[in-house]
């Protein structure tokens, strides 16, 4: 599904980072998904995304990989309900200087090839865990530095107002 590059000199392992087709495949398909939202019904996506090897399962989250590697993309919910898909474009980068610039610019880059595909983000959170935002009717896109890695989130609209009261999100709308 996701084409990955790597880059050795952010970690022993290397650093990998879907490449920007792979990041602009993916939110489209998480915005034109088309699924119940019950954790029991999670084999829904595996066949439309081909995720695999679930490690930890519970009623309200089960982990998957996604591509790049064992725990990449988790789907959490509440009461069997799912409230978001939550899925790493990157694998964790070195813990210093370099590191966190690597992975900035590759949240730089998805976004701004998010940008192209999907339009201007609906909003913006600055600050040291930037994200952008593609807001729907019943879901929201959420592509968010989160300082070694970067995700990408499908989340439920009504989790995601509870989530930024509880947190005081200072968003900006760009739309």
């Amino acid at each position: 599904m996701s084409s990955v590059g790597s880059s050795s000199d952010h970690s022993a392992a290397g650093w990998r980072v879907m490449d920007d087709l792979a990041i602009v495949e993916l939110a489209l398909q998480l915005q034109s998904l088309v699924w119940s939202w019950r954790m029991d019904n999670l084999m829904r996506l595996l066949v439309v995304f081909g995720w695999r090897d679930p490690i930890i399962q519970s009623s309200d989250w089960v982990r998957f990989d996604s591509g790049l590697g064992p725990g990449s993309c988790d789907v959490i919910g509440s009461d069997g309900d799912a409230e978001r898909i939550e899925i790493a474009l990157t694998t964790l980068a070195s813990d210093d200087a370099a590191g966190r610039a690597a992975v900035h610019d590759a949240y730089t880059r998805a976004a701004a090839a998010l940008a192209g595909a999907l339009g201007a983000p609906t909003a913006e959170i600055v600050g040291s865990s930037p994200e952008v935002r593609w807001s729907g009717e019943e879901t929201t896109l959420l592509l968010t530095d989160l300082g070694l890695t970067i995700g990408l989130r499908l989340v439920a609209n009504s989790w995601l107002t509870n989530y930024d009261q509880a947190n005081n999100a200072q968003l900006r709308r760009t739309s």
